[in-house]
């Protein structure tokens, strides 16, 4: 919004110049052009100075601006900042009080484009952020057709994996990304975070859905694999055989045995 204001500002005196523009006119928008510029200085300014006093005081590796959408109760103030402190604990702060999730606690977080919410549908969603469950955005769609200038910010899905008195109207927090001072992409680089982040920043066709959604499904039999073999290597110590390997795969065979249920040799 700086930029084209600026480039409107730029414009205006160049017609006054031109004389393409009358010179009452031109000053008037000229002085509320730099009166709405002055006041998002500020704006920004107070933002900026609140950010850093948050990150001392929290000792944090990230802090970022975010607007509450849904998902949390009333009582915390819609303009709050979301936080990453030392002890890997995600924290909403609101001028009043602040809600403190351990990355543990967390299943997913997911970042995506208000567009990309209005392009697919909530099982689309469910697949391509890996939720395990098909969650209920129609609220949020409702909040977009409100604020069509929002399909351009984008929105932090939080998905706990237990739900709590916190959360009102749905078991995920919605937050939208407040300023550019947030710096999101550096929260999503973090290693901590990355393991439990998914982001949707292209356009995918339904075939790539549906591919998206297979591989999930053989990750997931895969690791359920793993940890049956984990769990009979615990079990069965010095033990660590092909037979176990294939009673974990479920293709359990004697292999002692032929056809014809005679010993082989």
């Amino acid at each position: 919004m700086i930029i084209a204001l600026i480039i409107f500002f730029i414009a205006i005196v160049f017609l006054m110049w031109q004389g393409t523009l009358s010179l009452p006119l031109g000053i008037v928008f000229s002085i509320g052009t730099i009166a709405i510029l002055f006041y998002l200085f500020i704006k920004n300014a107070r933002l900026s100075l609140r950010l850093q006093k948050t990150m001392k005081r929290y000792k944090a590796k990230w802090v970022g601006a975010v607007a509450i959408v849904s998902g949390l109760s009333t009582t915390l103030s819609r303009d709050s900042i979301l936080l990453l402190n030392r002890r890997d604990e995600l924290i909403i702060e609101g001028p009043l009080r602040s809600i403190t999730m351990p990355l543990e606690a967390i299943e997913r977080i997911g970042v995506l484009f208000g567009d990309s919410i209005m392009r697919y549908s909530d099982y689309d969603l469910a697949t391509l952020l890996e939720l395990g469950m098909v969650p209920n955005l129609s609220y949020i769609r409702a909040y977009l057709k409100r604020n069509p200038q929002a399909k351009r910010q984008r929105f932090i899905l939080i998905k706990p994996f237990a739900t709590s008195e916190e959360l009102e109207r749905s078991d995920m927090i919605v937050l939208v990304e407040g300023a550019a001072l947030s710096n999101l992409r550096a929260l999503l680089s973090r290693p901590e975070i990355t393991s439990i982040a998914r982001v949707v920043d292209k356009r995918y066709s339904k075939q790539d859905i549906k591919s998206a959604g297979k591989t999930i499904k053989t990750v997931k039999t895969d690791k359920r694999i793993e940890n049956k073999r984990r769990l009979i290597k615990e079990n069965f110590p010095g033990q660590n055989t092909g037979t176990h390997d294939l009673w974990v795969g479920n293709d359990f065979r004697d292999k002692g045995a032929n056809n014809n249920g005679s010993k082989s040799r």
